[in-house]
């Protein structure tokens, strides 16, 4: 079951996770094709492909340098897109913040409803975040009523990385000009799909942040960011 389904993996020094994801993921759909795409330094990345050597369906995609987020979600995209049996495509961050059991509740959303995206969200009815201290979560919350204000577009979580796509939206992701590469990636393809008819929507999730956890944002990213977002609406993208 659930062959046509890739689920790409950004990761940077998680390790530890990874194995753990996999097994998660397993249990939910035992069918799907794996993509991480890992910008650990080679010594980290060599003992993750040890431990991915006698795991079936997954790749693994080396950078060895870290390229932002962004970048690699959708390399991870083109990667999956090759096969033409993929018909439904998921991210998904590899510290263990999402929990793969959800995943059927982005299936049924985006296959009963025809939608093109379905987003994860912290901020809907149902949706939470454990685990997390009280200025992270204020921040994050003024972030994404600035992005639903500024960007106009009905969404309540643009910085979740826990989403589900269909074909016909990761082709169109495949041929645009992204500017970005980071997490702010995950505004500007809302702001294309949204400006270019695709139907979004979102579930709730529930993430759970690792309390001895670091945020892989620093002030200078977060900093670039702002400013890209608030020149996003005024430049006009080429696809």
């Amino acid at each position: 079951m659930r062959e046509n389904i890739a689920i790409v993996v950004p990761s940077y020094r998680e390790l530890k996770n990874i194995p753990v994801l996999i097994k998660k993921i397993r249990k939910v759909l035992p069918k799907s094709k794996i993509i991480i795409v890992d910008d650990s330094p080679k010594n980290e990345n060599l003992k993750l492909k040890t431990l991915l050597k006698k795991e079936k369906n997954i790749k693994l995609i080396s950078r060895f340098k870290k390229l932002g987020r962004g970048s690699a979600v959708l390399k991870g995209f083109k990667e999956a897109f090759k096969n033409k049996r993929i018909k439904y495509f998921f991210e998904i961050d590899s510290d263990l913040a999402h929990n793969p059991s959800e995943m059927p509740r982005f299936l049924n959303k985006i296959i009963t409803e025809k939608y093109d995206v379905v987003i994860g969200s912290r901020y809907i009815e149902e949706g939470k975040t454990i685990n997390i201290v009280l200025n992270r979560i204020i921040l994050s919350r003024a972030i994404n009523l600035f992005l639903r204000f500024w960007l106009n577009i009905k969404v309540h979580d643009f910085t979740g990385g826990f989403r589900m796509y269909n074909r016909r939206s990761i082709e169109f992701l495949c041929r645009s000009k992204l500017r970005s590469a980071g997490f702010i990636t995950l505004s500007e393809t809302l702001f294309l799909l949204n400006k270019n008819g695709f139907r979004i929507t979102e579930v709730p999730i529930t993430v759970s942040i690792k309390k001895e956890g670091k945020s892989n944002v620093d002030a200078g990213e977060l900093f670039r960011s702002l400013f890209f977002v608030l020149s996003m609406r005024f430049h006009r993208f080429t696809n």
